[in-house]
């Protein structure tokens, strides 16, 4: 089960580099609110860290709200979430030592 999530991160993770790459090197005219809506949508499938790094790594400056607040606010989301999900599984007990 964990190679499949990892899998699916790993793929779902490099659709932004395509898609950054794309738009940075041809400079497609594609509205700005589309490209909002789609780097959206693929930080919701948990694409948000392929988005952050690869807007660092080919310096794709967008300065609008989606960008900068919103795909890191789903990043954080999605660490809480996967940080529950996985103290749930391992039945870890929540600000508790152990001695």
């Amino acid at each position: 089960m964990f190679n499949i999530i990892m899998g699916y991160l790993i793929v779902i993770n490099i659709l932004p580099m395509i898609l950054i790459y794309i738009d940075y090197t041809f400079n497609l005219k594609i509205k700005e609110d589309v490209l909002d809506f789609i780097y959206c949508l693929i930080a919701l499938i948990g694409g948000s860290i392929g988005i952050i790094i690869f807007s660092k790594m080919f310096m794709y400056k967008r300065d609008t709200k989606t960008m900068r607040f919103i795909v890191p606010l789903i990043l954080f989301i999605e660490i809480v979430i996967g940080f529950v999900i996985f103290s749930k599984v391992n039945n870890l007990k929540w600000l508790t030592l152990n001695n």
